[in-house]
């Protein structure tokens, strides 16, 4: 993380260098981008994983499911729902690296040996701001995804009759279930969220130095290394939670009037009960893969970002 420095007016030149901004502000803005370049570059994937996660549908096979897709709804049809990830991804993610961040200074704060010499933080404490990123973005990502999900299923091109738009289903969502309902699924999300951005953090963390040793201490890491870090990181952490991931989807695909489950807990049981324990990795192949790209292009530009504004101070 960036030192600490006030947020103070400065006289050099450069897009970040009429204020001196502070490492949260910092976290936050190249967080924020860093989500609108993960949402570009995984949202057909992220298509592909909603609907094979689905008890309706057809196929378990990443390549046959987006064979579908384009065929029967045209490759336009790969980035249904990216509005409004891409417009809401930007806070969500620049909550998770502001929070993120809070966290690594307050621990490093407290641990008398990180204050004096500057050494990077255990992956333990790394681990533990990371779950305080997971459970502060969590209001964020609820509403945001319960729309993308429900996106992402209508098999009705945009323009054609019977489709709905983004902004037509925000107002039929908090018309028909209240406002509460875009919080539909709250409590698998938080399930999910919570310890995932833990393992995510740690195992960025923890890949870089195995990559390059000595990178966390020295803030150098090879573009290779980088990538690679990310993209680990992002996979292995959707892995570790991903059988919650499969609920909240189907939770969030309906409302609560017209669901068949109870709630996260039976839709477990029920689906556990029906389709196997197999269900619960059903599309985890176009997941992982989608989390490889997307959290290797988060990584990437957050970094950049973050090493761009700190030259130009």
């Amino acid at each position: 993380m960036a030192d600490q420095h006030p947020g103070s007016l400065k006289s050099a030149h450069g897009p970040f260098s009429v204020y001196r901004l502070s490492p949260a502000v910092k976290d936050f803005l190249a967080g924020a981008a860093g989500g609108v370049a993960g949402i570009i570059a995984g949202q057909p994937l992220d298509v592909v994983r909603v609907r094979l996660q689905q008890k309706s549908s057809c196929t378990k096979s990443l390549a046959s499911m987006w064979q579908l897709i384009v065929r029967q709804e045209g490759m336009r049809s790969l980035f249904k729902g990216a509005g409004y990830p891409i417009t809401t991804i930007a806070m969500q993610n620049a909550v998770v690296f502001y929070s993120y961040g809070v966290g690594c200074r307050w621990l490093a704060s407290r641990d008398s040996k990180n204050t004096t010499s500057k050494e990077p933080l255990k992956l333990w404490q790394v681990y533990a701001a990371g779950t305080f990123a997971g459970l502060m973005q969590t209001a964020i990502t609820t509403p945001t995804e319960l729309l993308k999900i429900r996106l992402q299923l209508q098999t009705q091109l945009p323009g054609s009759p019977g489709y709905v738009g983004p902004i037509r289903l925000l107002k039929q969502v908090a018309m028909r279930e209240g406002i509460i309902g875009l919080w539909r699924g709250t409590a698998v999300t938080l399930l999910r969220d919570w310890p995932s951005f833990g393992v995510y953090f740690a195992v960025y963390e923890g890949m870089q130095e195995v990559l390059q040793p000595g990178s966390r201490a020295s803030k150098e890491i090879s573009p290779l290394a980088l990538l690679t870090a990310g993209g680990l990181a992002g996979s292995i952490a959707w892995w570790s939670v991903y059988p919650l991931d499969v609920i909240k989807s189907r939770i969030q695909a309906s409302s609560k009037a017209d669901s068949e489950y109870k709630g996260w807990i039976d839709c477990a049981k029920v689906s556990w009960k029906e389709e196997g324990r197999g269900v619960f990795f059903n599309g985890m192949t176009a997941t992982v893969t989608r989390a490889f790209i997307v959290n290797a292009a988060v990584f990437s530009v957050y970094e950049f970002l973050l090493k761009l504004m700190d030259t130009e101070e």
